[in-house]
């Protein structure tokens, strides 16, 4: 394969990593806010139903970047991957302990975690 082709591929894998992180940014937003309504309607009738909501679509969006970092899809250094794995483990553990005792001060703390995770990565692809 000539160098030129492996430039013009390494450059797409990186384009589409960059993509690929951008959208897990939209979605860890997107979720901080679901998280958010919850706990702003914590005494609402339907909690229940819409912290389960929530907190399923965060477990769906942390399995994404675990399962992205598996593939090494996203464009990130290694040490800043390695961090990202420790994390999103942590708010798994978050989750099911959502899960086990709703709690808003358990549900404050993951939606810190992902509001702050998310705001990182921006800055992170902005500084890049």
């Amino acid at each position: 394969m000539s160098p030129e082709l492996q430039l013009q591929q390494a450059r797409r894998r990186n384009e589409h990593g960059d993509d690929l992180m951008m959208a897990e940014v939209a979605q860890l937003d997107g979720i901080a806010a679901q998280l958010m309504r919850v706990q702003r309607h914590w005494h609402d009738d339907d909690r229940e139903r819409q912290l389960a909501a929530a907190l399923a679509a965060s477990r769906s969006t942390w399995h994404a970047i675990q399962a992205a970092l598996a593939e090494a899809t996203l464009p990130l250094p290694l040490e800043v991957r390695q961090n990202l794995l420790i994390l999103s483990v942590y708010a798994e553990s978050k989750i099911g302990a959502c899960e086990a005792a709703p709690d808003a001060d358990t549900l404050g703390s993951l939606i810190a975690l992902t509001r702050t995770l998310a705001g990182s990565l921006k800055e992170w692809r902005e500084a890049a």
